[in-house]
């Protein structure tokens, strides 16, 4: 009897040390913070099959811990549509996977295969746009506390629009016209600084004049005006030349035609407040983010003090489809610069589609609208609507490329023409 007892003691210390040591791995609200959790023992149960037990126990929301050195697998395995080291699918709560001798750290969804990488940044650079904010397409999803992430970015586009009488170079009435070429050469640095806070800066370089892109633009529109997009009249007009000149409401004139080159753009602070992480893959992801652009801008991109804001969400559908979107504003303080006037408070919206074609590889489709940018020009259109097509590809797990292009849907007047922009970031 006494052997039975000792035995039963026993089996009840060891459950009670299983269903501890699950406790203590998975219990990540007394561990929130901490990023070399002791390491699994060489006796213990295998992770997945002890967190999986222990899983089902534990309240939804909580913070799930994943190997810092993981194997990246190259594919999904059968039967998951998220990846294993992350969630199983429909469970109600994060199942981590690990080894013994492991060391676990939080859940980080910015880092590993299959990853969301979200949107490309590409702004408004509409030559009338180049010296505002405008708010572009943007993930909610937080870099990992003390990391950094580093993009360099390149922009080039063509800008063509125009209200007149008749097309061309000598209409008897040019409400206005806007043709040039544009380019930002852009840094942009973004750091985490709490587990749900991260800042960010971006330091762009402002170029535009008459370029050289009107004829291969002529043939781009040539070879897709099926699917809508347009040449707007282009080649009846002079090619490669640089103009902005118009009329405004009160019967004055207005030209930037000698504001031309290169030269700093106002620096934009950034704050990220994470207000839903994800704690696994398939989890909804929101954050509030908040900008400022400083008037460092030198001429001709100077400006005054320029605030925006955006509320961003985020969702996996389906394992291989992210879906983004974003409201936000705008406001200008200085609402006029040389003869130009601006709406001083602007909304924007975006809607994103991101489709992993392999677990290192994205395609990117992304539709960015605005209300009036310009105020005191006739005529001005009162929507600005782009489509944004980009691809982004890890070329190591901490070096990441991207290229895409800039596109209008429809006859637009108040829209970027054309564009092209490429860059890539190192994640450290």
């Amino acid at each position: 009897m006494a052997t039975v007892r000792v035995r039963a003691c026993l089996l009840a210390c060891a459950l009670a040390c299983f269903l501890g040591g699950g406790a203590v791995l998975l219990a990540p609200s007394a561990h929130a913070e901490d990023r070399s959790l002791p390491p699994l023992g060489p006796t213990a149960i295998p992770a997945p099959a002890a967190l999986a037990s222990a899983g089902p126990r534990l309240e939804r929301g909580r913070t799930a811990y994943v190997p810092v050195a993981s194997p990246a697998p190259r594919g999904l395995p059968d039967g998951w549509t998220t990846p294993p080291w992350t969630a199983t699918p429909g469970a109600p709560v994060p199942v981590v996977q690990g080894r013994p001798g492991g060391t676990y750290r939080p859940y980080d969804i910015t880092r590993g295969p299959w990853r969301p990488r979200g949107p490309v940044e590409v702004r408004d650079y509409w030559m009338p746009a180049q010296p505002r904010m405008t708010l572009p397409a943007v993930s909610p999803d937080a870099p990992r506390q003390g990391s950094w992430t580093i993009t360099f970015h390149i922009d080039r586009g063509s800008d063509f629009g125009w209200v007149q009488n008749v097309a061309g170079e000598n209409p008897s009435d040019r409400r206005f016209l806007i043709d040039g070429e544009h380019q930002s050469t852009e840094l942009r640095v973004r750091y985490g600084l709490l587990p749900r806070l991260s800042v960010g800066v971006r330091v762009p370089v402002y170029w535009r004049g008459g370029g050289f892109m009107d004829e291969p633009i002529d043939w781009f529109h040539d070879l897709f005006e099926g699917i809508g997009f347009l040449d707007n009249g282009r080649p009846a007009f002079d090619r490669d030349r640089y103009r902005i000149e118009g009329k405004t409401k009160d019967g004055g004139t207005f030209s930037w035609n000698d504001k031309r080159g290169t030269a700093f753009g106002n620096i934009d602070l950034e704050a990220y407040w994470h207000i839903k992480k994800a704690c696994s893959r398939c989890d909804w992801r929101v954050a509030w983010i908040l900008r400022a652009a400083l008037p460092t801008g030198g001429d001709p991109y100077d400006s005054g003090f320029d605030l925006g804001t955006q509320l961003v969400v985020a969702k996996n559908v389906g394992g291989r489809v992210d879906l983004y979107a974003g409201l936000g504003g705008t406001w200008f303080s200085d609402d006029e610069l040389d003869g130009i006037e601006y709406e001083s408070v602007r909304a924007s919206g975006f809607f994103a589609i991101e489709l992993h074609a392999t677990s290192r590889w994205s395609w990117i489709i992304e539709t960015n609208a605005a209300s009036r940018l310009l105020t005191n020009v006739r005529n001005y259109p009162s929507l600005s609507w782009y489509v944004n097509v980009s691809t982004r590809y890890d070329i190591t797990d901490c070096f990441e490329a991207y290229i895409g292009f800039t596109e209008n849907f429809e006859d637009q007047q108040g829209t970027i023409d054309f564009g092209g922009f490429a860059g890539f970031t190192l994640r450290l």
